[in-house]
């Protein structure tokens, strides 16, 4: 469970509204069947109601595994992240070009002396950053078939030089189509969203998707002790048809993390289990303290706004994340968090006028309970 406020400053354009909010709340039931089979279901109690994941794993052995339902593709790296171990209140901006939740089939497994990891799955492709809640019980808003492969390797994790076995480096790619109609609610086009969860970008009423979609996710995580590094580069290409054209969309982001852990533990893609944690049994534990950064950006193609793809009401052409904050584990089960982000937005000018959408300045705090 997270409970966060978010407080916006300096919100000339009156966007954003402060607000208190039951961020996740996410019980999860796990069934296992001996040693190798399991069953997982997780709901969703928030703002929107629904299924998040539910899918069905047998855990042949180390190099090969089996995932069928729905769930996580495995292609964003922060994605992959639990929502419990989040450095932000929000993930940054490569999330709104990569997949949320699918329906599909995963082969997975770790190789060469357990250094690497693979995934390779079929996926019926849901449209970017789409969880499915919306739409159905266990639906991700989709049309066709994704291919999707990921490959993740800390190659000098046997290295006798300390400092660079914390290096991780992978790669991930998705292939498949996508098709819409120019009927309202039926384009199976993303939306972009900013890190307060407010509406950036959007596509032109009419346009829709019409063939293929291509991602690539060039990513990279880095831990020595407290030091974390995390970054990560999306991006996405679908062809998009509006009116008797037909285009292929390129959009990108990035993004770099950067944390430190102050005292009692150490940095982790994973919640941080803090070595003095605060219990029953030591009530003066302190816990763990983390700092962190962020910077993330979002490109949208320039040539679907001069060819009049993106709704020129509402959409800007790029948007830059700064964001700082602190996090304060006091156990592995409760955690506090306060961040601090500035978004700033480059305007639509190609069509004469430049959108004056005004900066994004937001403090967010987080309680969380987690088990």
């Amino acid at each position: 469970m997270q409970l966060d406020s978010r407080t916006f400053f300096g919100d000339t354009d009156d966007r954003g509204k402060d607000n208190f909010l039951v961020r996740r709340i996410q019980p999860s039931l796990e069934i296992r069947l001996g040693k190798t089979h399991q069953f997982y279901i997780m709901p969703s109690f928030a703002a929107t109601p629904g299924i998040l994941d539910i899918y069905w794993e047998s855990n042949y052995s180390k190099i090969f595994n089996l995932r069928l339902g729905k769930f996580k593709p495995s292609f964003g790296l922060e994605r992959l992240q639990s929502a419990t171990a989040l450095a932000f209140n929000e993930r940054a901006f490569p999330t709104n070009l990569a997949p949320n939740r699918a329906v599909g089939a995963q082969i997975f497994g770790e190789l060469f002396g357990n250094t690497t990891q693979y995934q390779l799955g079929l996926f019926q492709g849901a449209i970017d950053n789409r969880s499915g809640l919306r739409d159905s019980v266990i639906n991700s808003g989709s049309s066709g078939i994704d291919f999707i492969a990921r490959i993740f390797s800390y190659p000098l994790q046997s290295s006798d030089n300390q400092f660079l076995r914390g290096l991780g480096i992978g790669i991930a790619y998705s292939y498949g189509t996508q098709h819409g109609s120019a009927q309202p609610g039926d384009a199976n086009l993303p939306t972009f969203i900013s890190p307060g969860q407010r509406l950036i970008a959007s596509y032109a009423t009419g346009a829709y998707a019409d063939g293929s979609r291509e991602r690539i996710g060039p990513q990279l995580y880095y831990h020595y002790g407290p030091l974390g590094i995390m970054s990560e580069y999306t991006l996405s290409q679908q062809t998009v048809k509006f009116d008797s054209n037909a285009d292929k969309v390129t959009n990108d982001a990035f993004q770099t993390q950067l944390s430190w852990v102050l005292f009692n533990g150490n940095a982790s893609l994973r919640r941080i289990r803090p070595d003095d944690a605060l219990s029953l049994e030591n009530i003066y534990g302190p816990g763990a303290v983390q700092l962190v950064a962020r910077y993330a950006e979002l490109n949208l193609d320039d040539t679907a706004f001069e060819k009049g793809l993106f709704n020129s009401a509402q959409a800007i052409r790029r948007a830059q994340d700064y964001g700082i904050g602190i996090n304060w584990y006091l156990n592995r089960n409760l955690k506090l968090q306060l961040n601090y982000n500035q978004t700033h937005f480059s305007g639509n000018n190609h069509f004469g006028a430049v959108n004056h959408r005004s900066d994004e300045h937001i403090l967010f705090s987080r309680m969380q309970i987690a088990f």
